[in-house]
């Protein structure tokens, strides 16, 4: 915002009395530069942080459906061989490896029935917090770059 408020008004200073510097008009544009590289580093910064948070977030969402359709066909798995069998040792493991299915499955049905108006809201929350911290600063940047870029060409 700082590179947009220089680049619309003007305002370029020609003293920073903290430090006791001052900026001869001909270096000035030294002075933006500076500011252009700082917007730049930013910039990028935001844009690798960004991506990896994006990228994690897909992971998420893929290794959740993952998991769901590992269990769909795991329940599958189990019907298909309900039929009455022989009992042995591998029948009785595939039974409880069945109970343990049948459970998880009664488990997170009720933790998605539980979960559900949660979700409702989360989904427009995530878009709205994907657009206030991901586009909105990425056009900000952007267009700051193109004014402090055009500005330090002018001076």
């Amino acid at each position: 915002m700082l590179g947009i408020i220089v680049e619309k008004t003007g305002l370029v200073p020609n003293r920073i009395s903290g430090l006791d510097i001052d900026f001869a008009p001909e270096h000035r544009v030294f002075l933006v530069l500076i500011l252009l590289g700082a917007v730049v580093y930013f910039w990028i910064s935001f844009l690798v942080y960004a991506s990896s948070d994006f990228s994690k977030h897909q992971l998420s969402l893929r290794n959740a459906g993952l998991r769901q359709r590992a269990m769909e066909n795991r329940d599958q798995l189990f019907a298909a061989i309900g039929a009455p069998t022989q009992d042995s040792g591998s029948d009785i493991e595939l039974r409880k490896a069945a109970a343990t299915a049948a459970l998880e499955k009664t488990l997170d049905t009720a933790m998605q029935r539980y979960l559900k108006p949660y979700w409702q809201i989360a989904t427009p929350l995530g878009w709205i917090r994907g657009i206030l911290e991901f586009a909105f600063p990425l056009i900000i940047g952007g267009y700051t770059i193109y004014l402090l870029w055009q500005l330090a060409c002018a001076i």
